[in-house]
């Protein structure tokens, strides 16, 4: 596994933002995703947060397998249809510049987005800003070729740089790593969903008209509900985890008017981010400002 930007330790934010998911609704929090779109153009919508990767929140729906605990990172993660706008947008502003049929085939993105979250119970807004990748179950592991195309690859390289051994797993977990598989993170990010949720799965292609009817054929038709992910093919076609791995984070805490403040966490240069504004405060690999509201 590649080098990573936290190296051991979490960013100097993640246990402060955690805390404040954690009174805001965990891993069905909501927040606004916006991304671009190839001509340049916004475009905003609300999301459901389902943890950080590597980390998948235990859930009452599902009774899989899970992965070994033996890695974490920092990176939000949410679940989206393959045919959703957002995805050709993180393909097709990701360097690669994937086209319609590419967002809509496999692994990939890359292109930047930000993740909004208002926090009423702690009166904080955050921002984070990165990259998202877009993870498909079947291309994603195995000895095909198609789990070894550029898009499965650099997904891989990308999103692996942010994840570390858990302090907390000793020499147990340096044996599990090699037990540890994408496609069963997949499998139990599908089965943290509620059935009617998986079943969304196997829609009617999002925003095509009413007029162009459906496929019944494949089983496309609203109001269903959905099994194991290996059991559904239409959902399976159709279903992406999306993985944003930051680089600018930034927390605006409003709980006294008075003593209000911006704090701006940004990812240096040496370990792949932008380095951010300055003067700043270098913590671990992440440069800190704070700065007026």
């Amino acid at each position: 596994m590649s080098l990573h930007p936290t190296q051991s330790a979490p960013a100097p934010w993640k246990k402060t933002f955690q805390d404040h998911l954690d009174k805001s609704g965990g891993a069905s929090a909501e927040f606004i995703l916006a991304t671009v779109t190839p001509k340049g153009e916004p475009r905003a919508r609300t999301c459901i947060f389902r943890g950080f990767w590597a980390t998948l929140p235990d859930n009452e729906h599902n009774k899989l397998p899970k992965n070994p605990a033996v890695f974490e990172s920092d990176c939000p993660t949410f679940t989206t249809d393959a045919r959703m706008d957002k995805t050709y947008h993180v393909f097709a502003t990701g360097k690669g510049q994937g086209d319609l049929a590419q967002s809509r085939s496999g692994t990939g993105g890359g292109g930047p987005v930000e993740a909004v979250f208002w926090f009423k119970q702690t009166n904080t807004q955050w921002r984070v800003r990165g990259k998202c990748w877009v993870v498909a179950a079947d291309d994603i592991e195995g000895g095909t070729p198609e789990a070894q195309n550029s898009g499965t690859m650099t997904v891989k390289a990308e999103v692996q740089r942010y994840m570390r051994t858990k302090t907390d797993g000793g020499s147990e977990a340096d044996g599990n790593k090699s037990t540890w598989s994408w496609r069963r993170e997949m499998e139990n990010y599908f089965e943290n969903l509620s059935p009617m949720m998986r079943g969304s799965f196997k829609n009617p292609p999002p925003g095509q008209p009413l007029a162009e009817g459906r496929d019944d054929e494949a089983g496309e038709a609203l109001g269903q509900k959905a099994g194991h992910l290996s059991d559904e093919p239409l959902a399976r076609k159709n279903f992406r985890v999306a993985i944003i791995t930051p680089e600018q984070v930034e927390a605006v805490d409003l709980t006294d008017p008075a003593k209000a403040t911006r704090q701006i966490w940004t990812l240096d240069q040496e370990h792949g981010g932008p380095g951010g504004p300055g003067p700043s405060e270098s913590v671990g690999e992440w440069n800190r400002v704070e700065t007026w509201p």
